[in-house]
């Protein structure tokens, strides 16, 4: 009996021989080297327990969350809600580095970085605003001002640049090296803005000061340390605007622009430390002088130098290796794209070939017009039904019976041919229709095989060889119940070998000279409701 669920390409698939899983191989080497696949080591026990407990917390909340979607909500809330995510939707889109790239396009993707970390450098500028007017006891307007204006100059450029048509490759990349350079300078300009502009603690101007009482010195004593600290905390936050300059550079994705920039990192930060941050000439006048001042009265000072030059580093290295990954994987991703599109090309051709092949080979060579095919699916149909298979088994046998008449002109692919590039949609309806194709070529095939076979036993040229080659095609019952619908129809009419006979020399044939291309149950089945078939054939003759 048939299986009911089967689709039509599974009735007429070749049977292959089924092969041990590699999993299966490997599961019996181990075992025969001593070694238990399912042994649990103390690690997997501690990762299970970690996914067990992650699992338990995540049933609070999508259940509550799901709980409170389940509420119907008011009709301003819905629109709070449709709005909120527009919004978020158009700020993603701002910042996201993929959206209507082809990666392929080495313009368009920079142009799509610029575009994002141009939106970015705007947000930064707010920021360094911002750095420059708080914790400023003694405020530098003059600086304030010039990063004002630099910063929407800088700004101005940047999108004309960007924007200029025609858009190349090389105004892509003096948009990238303008907005690199400048918000690494920028970050090192406000931080050592409020490093200069910082109040240093000076307890002795507090003591020269004889109209304070020991009280009063006191309390100013503490506000001064109190404003010191809060700048200090202040600088340091404007130290992380130099970290921060380094990631969005990262955001390009080139290392060599990274090394470079960090190269010049090094030296301003190294510079910022020695003459501004602690201006060491004023202490040192020597190599000797400087070394018993860092490494003797204020081993502190350099402890920090230091101790910042290795996080710099340790941070780069980490920022680099981050950054060669992502090129290498978007070297991978050009390399597979390529390898598709070249694929895809060759793909539509080679369809397209095919199903030209198809339309050709089904209109010129078999013998059925669309009534031939719908008699023999009629037959088949009725035959699958009387050896006992379900009606939708039935109903697919009908559907395939008729499938190289009914669906051949759903295999054209003109419309994809003038496309370079196949979308998901585009190729997964091309390889539908390939599946489709493979199916009309196995019903062109088994149409082919019982015009062979009739032919030979009717030119006399069958030879043990030419039984046993067309006994392997499509040797399934489906379609052996085809085959003899499809053989029966062709006794029973004319063809250039040979005159149409009438049904019981037909059934005689089918005994004597076919049998042996059916199981004996399906021809059995035949010739015991041999008048339902002929009533068929004789029903279905003439029908338009």
């Amino acid at each position: 009996m048939a299986n009911n669920q089967k689709n039509i390409d599974d009735f007429f698939r070749k049977p292959i021989e089924k092969e041990e899983p590699e999993q299966l191989k490997k599961y019996i080497n181990d075992l025969n080297k001593g070694i238990d696949p399912n042994k649990k080591t103390s690690t997997d026990k501690i990762a299970e327990f970690f996914k067990g407990l992650v699992e338990k917390v995540k049933v609070y909340y999508p259940g509550r969350k799901k709980k409170e979607e389940n509420e119907k909500s008011s009709t301003f809330r819905r629109k709070i809600r449709i709005y909120y995510k527009i919004i978020l939707k158009k700020i993603a889109d701002k910042f996201n580095f993929e959206a209507g790239v082809d990666i392929l396009d080495d313009t368009s993707v920079l142009y799509r970085r610029n575009l994002v970390n141009k939106n970015i450098l705007l947000v930064t500028n707010i920021v360094f605003i911002i750095f420059t007017l708080i914790g400023n006891q003694n405020p530098n307007y003059a600086v304030i001002a010039g990063f004002g204006i630099m910063m929407p100059v800088i700004n101005t450029t940047l999108k004309r640049i960007i924007h200029e048509q025609p858009r190349t490759l090389v105004k892509q990349q003096l948009a990238m090296y303008i907005g690199s350079v400048y918000i690494l300078f920028a970050s090192f300009g406000v931080y050592i803005k409020l490093v200069v502009s910082a109040v240093s603690l000076t307890i002795g101007d507090v003591l020269t000061n004889v109209g304070l009482t020991t009280g009063e010195m006191q309390i100013e004593i503490m506000n001064r340390s109190m404003s010191a600290l809060t700048d200090a905390s202040i600088a340091q936050a404007g130290y992380i605007l130099i970290y921060f300059a380094l990631v969005v550079i990262a955001l390009y994705q080139d290392p060599t622009l990274l090394r470079v920039l960090f190269k010049w990192v090094l030296g301003l930060l190294t510079i910022t430390h020695i003459f501004i941050m602690y201006p060491l000439y004023e202490h040192a006048h020597s190599i000797n002088e400087l070394y018993t001042y860092l490494a003797i009265t204020n081993n502190n000072i350099f402890i920090d130098i230091v101790l910042r030059t290795i996080l710099l580093v340790v941070f780069f290295i980490a920022l680099y290796s981050s950054v060669s990954i992502g090129e290498m994987m978007n070297s991978k991703r050009k390399e597979e794209l390529i390898k598709r599109r070249d694929m895809e090309i060759d793909f539509k051709a080679v369809v397209g070939d095919v199903f030209d092949v198809i339309g050709v080979f089904n209109s010129n060579t078999i013998n059925q017009s669309k009534e031939d095919a719908h008699r023999v699916a009629e037959l088949a149909s009725r035959l699958a039904s009387v050896l006992g298979l379900s009606s939708n088994v039935c109903t697919e046998i009908y559907d395939y019976s008729v499938i190289h008449v009914e669906k051949v002109n759903a295999l054209s692919i003109l419309e994809y041919e003038g496309k370079d590039v196949l979308n998901e949609r585009d190729y997964q309806v091309i390889r539908e229709k390939t599946i489709l194709g493979s199916v009309i070529i196995k019903r062109l095939q088994l149409n082919q095989k019982s015009e062979d076979i009739v032919r030979a036993h009717f030119e006399k040229t069958v030879e043990p060889g030419f039984t046993e080659r067309m006994k392997r095609v499509q040797r399934s019952q489906e379609g052996q119940i085809i085959l003899l619908a499809e053989m029966y129809d062709i006794i029973r009419q004319n063809r250039n070998y040979k005159n149409q006979l009438k049904h019981k020399r037909a059934i005689d044939l089918l005994e004597l000279e076919f049998k042996e291309y059916f199981e004996p149950y399906i021809l059995d089945r035949f010739m015991k409701y041999q008048l339902e078939f002929e009533s068929f054939y004789e029903k279905y003759k003439y029908k338009k």
